[in-house]
Parts: C-alpha cells; sequence; structure tokens
C-alpha cells in the first residue's frame, strides 16, 4: 500500500482511490510513466492485470470475511487461489468481454454474488463446505440478476465450475458488439436451457478431475504481539466514534475498523502514517470495501485509543455518521469516458448539506445511497436503497444534468432484486430531495418494520412527491448555474459528456423522440395557424436534431441543427433527400409554409424513428 501511493506521488494525483469493485487506482498518469507505475508494482509483488480489459477481472469477497462471527466460512482463501490460478491462464486475457467473480461468505450476500457472471455464496450441508451458485448475472444499461446454477456445490468444485463457465463464454459469447457481450447477454440470447448445456458439457469433461482442485491455504486472523504503549481514552467522541465504526471479530479480543474514505481518496502522506500503524499489529491487518472505504481488522482492544488517535489525523469521515462514508458516487465524466454526471461533486454536495442537518443518520448506518454518472452501474445504483444514475435532462433545446430515482433493492441468497426507477430530478435538487426524503423516512421509521416495508406503503410515493416538487428547472438566461454539474467549470454539453459512444446518447435520442410525439399530438389538436405552424416547425426540429449524438455532433444553434442534419444524414442519404426542401425551410426558419409540408414533416419523423430503431448492437446504421 505504501508503494501504491508513493508511485501516486511521483506519477499521478498524489491519491490512491478505491473503486466500488475492491481494487485501488492511480488517477492522471502520464503514458510516458506507465511503464514505471507497472515495474513499480512489481516490485512489492502487485500487478494491474485483471483491473481492466476482456478479462478475469478482480475477484470479490466480502471486507469481513474470516471474522464476520456469522459467517459459514471463510472465503478469502478460494478468492485468492481462483484469481492465482486464472489470471495465469493465458486464455483469460483475451475472453469477450470482462468476466466477475464474487464470492459471499453468508446468506446475507454482502458481495451481490447475483450481480455478477459468476457468483459463490458460502454454504454449510451436514458440516461439508460448500457453495451455492449463480451465474449470469449483472448491472449495468440492461441488469439481470444471476440464474441458479447449483444449489450446493462442494468447495471442491470452485476451479471445475470457474473454468467451465470460462470455456463456454470464450466459444459462444458476442465479441462483435461491446455493449451486449457480456455472459447475462448469451444467457439472454440462447435461454436457460441452452446455456446450461453449453455449461455442462464443458463441466462434465473436467468435473471428476481432482487435480484441478485449488489449493486452499487458511487466512490466519491474529494479531502479532506488541509491546506498543496502549492509549486509553474515554471521551463521549470516543465512544461514538466506536459505536459508529468499530465491531467485534469472532477472534476473541480483536476488532476491525471502518475507516470512512472521502469519495474513496486518500492521500500519500495519509498512507504512511496508516501503514506506519498497521505495521505493528503484522500483515493481515487490511481490507477494501465495496463501498469504497478501508476495513482494518485484527486490532486488539486495548490499541483501538491507539487507532482512533491515527485516524483522527487522517483527512476522513469519521467524525461523522457512518450513512456519510457509506455512500458511494463512481468517478462519473470527471475521468471516464462514458459518463454523464458528475456523482462525486454531487456525493460532496449531499454530505454539506446533510452535515448540518437535525437528521440522525445514525439511524441509517446500513443505508445504502448510492450514485453513478451514467447507466452504467459502477456507482452500483441497482443494489441500493436510494440511488441515482446520470442522464440527460433539457428545458427549451438546452441540457442540464439530471438523475433518474431508484429504490428498494433486495439482496439476499435467492431474493436479489433490483431497485426499480421511481422517478427522476435534476442534479442541482438531488441534495435537498435527499434530505427531505431521508427526513420523511426516518419520521416514519418507527411505524414500519423494515425499510422495503415503508417504501410500499408511502416510500415511493414520497419521492414521486418531491420529484414533482423539484421538478422545474429555470430557463438558462435566470439560472445559468443549473445547467452546469456540481464540480463542473462550465454547462452540460455533448462535448462534456463525450461523444456517440457515450451511455447518455440514449438519453438525448429520447428527449427528442418524446418531443415528436407531444408536437403531433398538438398539431391535431392545434385551433389556429400560428400554433399549427409552431407543433410543425418542433416536429422538424426535433426530428433533425435527435440524431446528430451518434455522431458526436452538438449544434450550437437551431440553423446549425438543420445544417448539420443536412450535412451528415441528407447528403450521406442515411435518411432520403426528398425531404431537403423541409429541411431548408427549418433552417431558413420560414414556419408559414410548413403547413403545406405536414405530411412530408411527419413522414421525415417516422423515417428518423425507424433509422434509430434499425441501428445495431454496435450502434451502428444498418
Amino acid at each position: 500500500f505504501k508503494k501504491v501511493a508513493d508511485l501516486a506521488k511521483l506519477y499521478g494525483s498524489n491519491e490512491v482511490h478505491f473503486t466500488t469493485r475492491q481494487e485501488v487506482q492511480l488517477h492522471y498518469v502520464r503514458v510516458e510513466n506507465l511503464m514505471k507505475v507497472i515495474r513499480g508494482l512489481n516490485e512489492v509483488g502487485l500487478s494491474s492485470r485483471g483491473g481492466g480489459g476482456n478479462t478475469i477481472r478482480n475477484i470479490l469477497t466480502p471486507h469481513d470475511s474470516g471474522i464476520d462471527p456469522n459467517e459459514a466460512f471463510d472465503v478469502d482463501p478460494y478468492s485468492m487461489a481462483l484469481t492465482t490460478r486464472m489470471l495465469a491462464e493465458p486464455d483469460s486475457l483475451n475472453l469477450p468481454r470482462k468476466f466477475k467473480i464474487n464470492f459471499s461468505n453468508s446468506a446475507e450476500d454482502k458481495s451481490f454474488t447475483a450481480a455478477t457472471c459468476l457468483g459463490f455464496v458460502a454454504l454449510l450441508k451436514d458440516g461439508k463446505k460448500g457453495f451455492f451458485v449463480t451465474c449470469a448475472g449483472g448491472m449495468g444499461a440492461k441488469p439481470m440478476v444471476g440464474h441458479e446454477l447449483f444449489d450446493w456445490i462442494p468447495d471442491t468444485q470452485v476451479y471445475h465450475i470457474a473454468r467451465a463457465i470460462k470455456t463456454m463464454f470464450d466459444k459462444h459469447g458476442n465479441r462483435r458488439s461491446r455493449t451486449s457481450n457480456r455472459i447475462k447477454f448469451l444467457w439472454a440470447k440462447i435461454g436457460d436451457e441452452e446455456f446450461k448445456s453449453y455449461f455442462f458439457e464443458e463441466y462434465n469433461k473436467i468435473k471428476d478431475d481432482q487435480s484441478l482442485s485449488l489449493n486452499i491455504v487458511p487466512v490466519l486472523n491474529e494479531a502479532k504481539a506488541t509491546n506498543l504503549t496502549a492509549d486509553n481514552i474515554s471521551t463521549p467522541e470516543f465512544e461514538l466514534w466506536k459505536k459508529r465504526f468499530v465491531n467485534e471479530q469472532k477472534q476473541n479480543g480483536l476488532f476491525s475498523i471502518k475507516l470512512p474514505l472521502k469519495l474513496g481518496d486518500i492521500e500519500n502522506e495519509d498512507v504512511h502514517r496508516l501503514c506506519d500503524f498497521l505495521e505493528i499489529f503484522g500483515d493481515n491487518t487490511i481490507r477494501c470495501s465495496r463501498s469504497q472505504n478501508i476495513q482494518l481488522r485484527n486490532i486488539p482492544e486495548k490499541y483501538l485509543g491507539n487507532a482512533y488517535k491515527v485516524i483522527n489525523s487522517i483527512n476522513t469521515f469519521s467524525d461523522r455518521a457512518a450513512f456519510i462514508g457509506n455512500m458511494i458516487n463512481c468517478t462519473g465524466a470527471s475521468t471516464c469516458k462514458l459518463g454523464i454526471c458528475l456523482p462525486r461533486g454531487l456525493s460532496s454536495a449531499i454530505a454539506i448539506r446533510l452535515k448540518d442537518s437535525k437528521l440522525d443518520l445514525d439511524q441509517l448506518s446500513d443505508f445504502k445511497l448510492n450514485m453513478s454518472g451514467c447507466p452504467n452501474t459502477c456507482g452500483m445504483h441497482h443494489v441500493a436503497d436510494l440511488g441515482f444514475f446520470g442522464k440527460v435532462g433539457r428545458k427549451s433545446g438546452k441540457m442540464y444534468p439530471s438523475y433518474n430515482v431508484l429504490a428498494g433493492a433486495e439482496i439476499g441468497i435467492g431474493t436479489t432484486k433490483y431497485a426499480e426507477k421511481v422517478d427522476e430530478i435534476s442534479s442541482k435538487k438531488v441534495p435537498e430531495f435527499v434530505h427531505d426524503f431521508l427526513e420523511h423516512y426516518l419520521s416514519k421509521k418507527d411505524q414500519y418494520n423494515s425499510y422495503k416495508s415503508y417504501l410500499v406503503a408511502e416510500g415511493k410515493f414520497k419521492i414521486n412527491q418531491l420529484c414533482e416538487k423539484f421538478r422545474d428547472v429555470p430557463a438558462f438566461e435566470i439560472d445559468p448555474s443549473s445547467y452546469t454539474d456540481f464540480g463542473a467549470k462550465k454547462p452540460l454539453s455533448l462535448e462534456e459528456i463525450g461523444t456517440a459512444e457515450s451511455a447518455g446518447m440514449f438519453d438525448m435520442i429520447d428527449v427528442d423522440q418524446k418531443l415528436i410525439r407531444l408536437h403531433q399530438k398538438k398539431q391535431t389538436q392545434a385551433t389556429n395557424p400560428d400554433d399549427l405552424q409552431n407543433a410543425l416547425f418542433h416536429i422538424l426540429f426535433s426530428s433533425s436534431r435527435m440524431l446528430l449524438v451518434t455522431r458526436g455532433l452538438d449544434a450550437k444553434n437551431d440553423e446549425e441543427v438543420f445544417a448539420l442534419f443536412q450535412k451528415h444524414f441528407l447528403e450521406s442519404e442515411l435518411i432520403n433527400k426528398e425531404f431537403a426542401d423541409i429541411v431548408v425551410l427549418g433552417k431558413l426558419n420560414i414556419l408559414t409554409e410548413l403547413p403545406k409540408h405536414s405530411v412530408k414533416i411527419n413522414s421525415l419523423a417516422e423515417e428518423v424513428i425507424t433509422l434509430y430503431k434499425g441501428m445495431d448492437d454496435s450502434l451502428r446504421f444498418k
């Protein structure tokens, strides 16, 4: 960890970033320094292999595996052995798409095994170790809950199952389309029976080969003996900190401590300060958590005061309720070319809004508030109690950052259900929305036996009610700040969110498609020439603008919309050139002539929509 932090200082932003997939990242490394970083990692036995690409990704376990009093058994050794084996295999590095594997140590399923490609949940059967196995799950823009593969399988079969899934995915996965080539899409395409037929064809070849069983080496959770002088602290602040962040392990006398990071970041100097303290107790003292925090383990009870002093010297959220540090956000459009919104900025804004509120956030220590900058689920919004993912909003032709609001995920072995979309809201209104929603929930919490019951009875209605309350977005001329995201330097634009490969493309297209239908309805209801001309112009305008984003084009004004459409769609003959005359009328803003061409304007709209629906999985026009 010290070495990673030093590399971040030498070649990156000086910060180590913890991700929702329990990895650490170095940001803003210049390309000419990449090999220096990779060689530096190799010096301490670390590798970036599995961190990205169409490979076996890092294999997850709960941060408390091996120390949780309620676990079936420790799954860390299985994850370590499987990672070592599979990342060394050449065919792991050129799969159709990324392949993710999660382990959970109990039926509580803290690693969300049903939300990934292959999941193992620890179960004891007649005293024997084994796993409940699911496959073909995943979140993202098209979420799917994993399907049961085995209700129980001996722990000696872990590699055999993973190997068989990898082989069948390598053979049958879709390599042509990056948007539909995960294992879940293979299941969706060929169905339950054929998928399992492919799997068992590979599995049956190797299931009886005992030489393939993993070499499982137990992880010892203990503290090294030390002569460190204990700091005895008895202040109310210390007691509150223990209540919020300290848990007793199943190992007698040892404790785990949550270190809640700000936006998942920790600076070089703080890493050294933390590691100098942890080294006293041995090697096995630290884990990454899925909530982008650090989890310490194997700390003797008498040294909790020492830990408290060290943690207080680090820039974290350790002076706040655990809820604040548990909020999850991806990096968003600041570093991701698929991003639309900036959830890091939003997360900070929510923390500021809640810091000085009177809400008792200690009642929400297990509440999951997760944010993603786009439909891809790096911020895990699908497994949230209250989730947000970025989208594009429009007001009078101007784009503004916005979020879909989801609620009500359920997690558990065989019972996982993703959060459902309830409504949508402008980015700038989210902090106040979160405050008001949590205020309402806390006022009603004692009346319900679960958050789920609250949502069903009145929570979702409250979300709708609050979104309606905050629905209005002022015109750009009145309040340009509503069009600039938290942490952004300028209003949202196509330039800000990337080109047509952005996940936000579909939101932008959908806005224009809805506007076409809205103004077609207004056209039929028009009672005077002005209303009819206005409706036809908007149909023509939205039809011309709708697909510009697929070419990475962002028109600066109405005239440019028509000009770009003319060049990229009419002249290229993606759209029939017979519509050129009405596009010119729109470009010249000659509204009085539009009623004469109403049939043609509506035909253009239908042709544009048909062209969009005919796009293939790689976002190309046929």
